[in-house]
Protein backbone atom coordinates (compact mmCIF):
# COMPACT_ATOMS: atom_id res chain seq x y z
CA UNK A 1 0.00 0.00 0.00
CA UNK A 2 2.63 2.30 1.05
CA UNK A 3 4.25 1.95 -2.97
CA UNK A 4 0.72 2.52 -4.28
CA UNK A 5 0.75 5.74 -2.61
CA UNK A 6 4.34 6.74 -2.74
CA UNK A 7 4.00 5.98 -6.90
CA UNK A 8 0.55 8.10 -6.96
CA UNK A 9 2.90 11.26 -5.11
CA UNK A 10 4.86 10.62 -8.06
CA UNK A 11 2.86 10.69 -10.80
CA UNK A 12 1.13 13.78 -9.16
CA UNK A 13 4.09 15.40 -8.40
CA UNK A 14 5.00 14.83 -12.45
CA UNK A 15 1.12 16.10 -13.74
CA UNK A 16 2.30 18.77 -11.46
CA UNK A 17 5.12 19.96 -13.23
CA UNK A 18 3.76 19.04 -17.29
CA UNK A 19 1.01 21.68 -16.26
CA UNK A 20 3.74 24.18 -14.81
CA UNK A 21 5.93 23.96 -17.85
CA UNK A 22 2.66 24.08 -20.38
CA UNK A 23 1.76 26.99 -18.16
CA UNK A 24 5.30 28.87 -18.01
CA UNK A 25 6.41 27.61 -22.11
CA UNK A 26 2.47 29.94 -22.91
CA UNK A 27 3.73 32.58 -20.55
CA UNK A 28 6.84 32.80 -22.08
CA UNK A 29 6.48 32.95 -25.93
CA UNK A 30 3.24 33.86 -25.48
CA UNK A 31 -0.17 33.86 -28.00
CA UNK A 32 1.46 35.06 -31.58
CA UNK A 33 -1.55 36.47 -32.09
CA UNK A 34 -1.72 39.05 -29.04
CA UNK A 35 2.19 39.74 -29.16
CA UNK A 36 1.52 40.62 -32.75
CA UNK A 37 -1.44 42.93 -31.66
CA UNK A 38 0.70 44.45 -29.33
CA UNK A 39 3.50 45.18 -31.73
CA UNK A 40 0.86 46.66 -34.14
CA UNK A 41 0.32 49.12 -31.92
CA UNK A 42 3.34 49.52 -30.46
CA UNK A 43 4.62 50.29 -34.33
CA UNK A 44 1.40 52.20 -34.82
CA UNK A 45 2.43 54.63 -31.87
CA UNK A 46 5.95 54.95 -32.68
CA UNK A 47 5.05 56.62 -36.28
CA UNK A 48 2.11 58.73 -34.83
CA UNK A 49 5.07 59.98 -32.66
CA UNK A 50 7.27 60.63 -35.57
CA UNK A 51 4.28 62.20 -37.86
CA UNK A 52 3.66 64.31 -34.66
CA UNK A 53 7.18 65.41 -34.16
CA UNK A 54 8.01 65.94 -38.16
CA UNK A 55 4.80 68.48 -37.96
CA UNK A 56 5.80 70.40 -34.88
CA UNK A 57 9.65 70.92 -36.26
CA UNK A 58 8.33 72.19 -39.30
CA UNK A 59 6.12 74.76 -37.11
CA UNK A 60 9.06 75.78 -35.65
CA UNK A 61 10.94 76.09 -38.63
CA UNK A 62 8.39 77.97 -39.90
CA UNK A 63 8.37 80.60 -36.74
CA UNK A 64 12.32 80.40 -37.77
CA UNK A 65 12.15 81.93 -40.84
CA UNK A 66 11.95 85.67 -41.03
CA UNK A 67 9.18 88.02 -42.35
CA UNK A 68 9.72 88.95 -46.28
CA UNK A 69 7.77 91.09 -48.43
CA UNK A 70 8.73 91.49 -51.69
CA UNK A 71 9.40 95.12 -52.76
CA UNK A 72 7.00 95.90 -54.93
CA UNK A 73 3.79 94.41 -53.43
CA UNK A 74 4.90 96.64 -50.23
CA UNK A 75 5.03 99.53 -52.65
CA UNK A 76 1.96 99.18 -54.86
CA UNK A 77 -0.33 97.17 -52.85
CA UNK A 78 0.36 98.14 -49.03
CA UNK A 79 -3.17 95.96 -48.34
CA UNK A 80 -1.74 92.60 -49.67
CA UNK A 81 1.45 93.68 -47.96
CA UNK A 82 0.10 93.40 -44.69
CA UNK A 83 -1.90 90.00 -45.04
CA UNK A 84 1.37 89.03 -45.75
CA UNK A 85 2.60 90.03 -42.74
CA UNK A 86 -0.29 88.83 -40.77
CA UNK A 87 0.42 85.51 -42.20
CA UNK A 88 3.68 85.09 -41.80
CA UNK A 89 4.04 85.85 -38.23
CA UNK A 90 2.03 82.90 -36.06
CA UNK A 91 1.09 85.59 -33.02
CA UNK A 92 -1.24 87.51 -35.84
CA UNK A 93 -2.90 84.70 -37.06
CA UNK A 94 -6.24 85.10 -34.77
CA UNK A 95 -6.77 88.64 -36.61
CA UNK A 96 -6.56 87.28 -40.10
CA UNK A 97 -10.20 87.58 -39.78
CA UNK A 98 -10.08 91.55 -39.32
CA UNK A 99 -8.84 91.95 -43.23
CA UNK A 100 -11.65 89.93 -44.52
CA UNK A 101 -13.65 92.35 -42.55
CA UNK A 102 -14.75 95.58 -45.15
CA UNK A 103 -14.80 98.10 -42.05
CA UNK A 104 -11.29 96.87 -41.08
CA UNK A 105 -10.03 97.12 -44.60
CA UNK A 106 -11.52 100.54 -45.22
CA UNK A 107 -10.17 101.78 -41.74
CA UNK A 108 -6.65 100.20 -43.12
CA UNK A 109 -6.78 101.92 -46.54
CA UNK A 110 -7.40 104.92 -45.16
CA UNK A 111 -5.01 105.31 -42.88
CA UNK A 112 -2.57 103.64 -45.99
CA UNK A 113 -3.57 106.85 -47.51
CA UNK A 114 -3.10 109.29 -45.21
CA UNK A 115 0.04 108.24 -43.99
CA UNK A 116 1.68 106.39 -46.28
CA UNK A 117 5.35 107.41 -45.11
CA UNK A 118 4.51 105.43 -41.72
CA UNK A 119 3.27 103.01 -43.19
CA UNK A 120 6.45 102.63 -45.36
CA UNK A 121 8.95 102.56 -42.87
CA UNK A 122 6.60 99.98 -40.84
CA UNK A 123 7.04 97.84 -43.89
CA UNK A 124 10.51 98.36 -44.27
CA UNK A 125 11.62 96.96 -41.26
CA UNK A 126 10.06 93.50 -42.62
CA UNK A 127 11.35 93.97 -45.77
CA UNK A 128 14.85 94.38 -44.65
CA UNK A 129 17.29 91.13 -45.23
CA UNK A 130 19.68 90.78 -42.75
CA UNK A 131 23.07 88.79 -43.53
CA UNK A 132 22.49 85.30 -42.38
CA UNK A 133 25.62 85.18 -40.43
CA UNK A 134 24.44 88.06 -37.70
CA UNK A 135 21.42 87.63 -35.58
CA UNK A 136 19.48 90.40 -33.87
CA UNK A 137 19.94 90.59 -29.85
CA UNK A 138 16.27 89.77 -29.78
CA UNK A 139 17.46 86.68 -31.88
CA UNK A 140 20.15 85.23 -29.60
CA UNK A 141 17.68 85.91 -26.53
CA UNK A 142 15.06 83.75 -28.17
CA UNK A 143 17.30 81.38 -29.19
CA UNK A 144 18.77 81.38 -25.40
CA UNK A 145 15.29 80.83 -24.06
CA UNK A 146 14.77 77.72 -26.03
CA UNK A 147 17.85 75.96 -25.11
Amino acid sequence: MELLVSELYLLVAAICGGITVIIYSRGRFGNTEINTKLKNRYNDYIAQLETENKKLKGQVNRAKQPVTIPEELATENPIAALSEIVDSIPQLKPYRHLLKSKKAVDFVSNYVQQNPEAVKSIISKFTKQQPSGQLTKEQTAAAEQTL
